[in-house]
């Protein structure tokens, strides 16, 4: 029988998602138009990733640093949409 495992960046690597969207404009220089609105009851205020059981059983951990992960999916994204990809349109 399978088994599920998280996979991200655990505690150690936590981010908000403003933190996220100002990383992405660092590497971009492309501003993300930003909506607050207020929270709902099956909103996440926080999410972290717990990866202990891939750790214990897989041996696993985070070997890419999320700056250098925002980098990477931008070139993969860039090459996807110079192939006239439309995703995330």
């Amino acid at each position: 029988k399978g088994e599920v495992f998280n996979i991200g960046g655990g505690r150690e690597n936590t981010i908000s998602l403003i933190e996220l969207l100002n990383l992405l404009e660092k590497k971009t220089g492309k501003r993300s138009k930003i909506k607050f609105a207020d929270w709902r009851p099956s909103d996440q205020k926080v999410y972290i990733s717990d990866i202990r059981k891939a750790k214990e059983k897989l041996n696993w951990k985070p070997k890419i640093s999320l700056e250098k992960g925002i980098e990477k999916f931008i070139e993969w994204y860039k090459i996807k949409d110079d192939q006239n990809c439309n995703f995330g349109r």
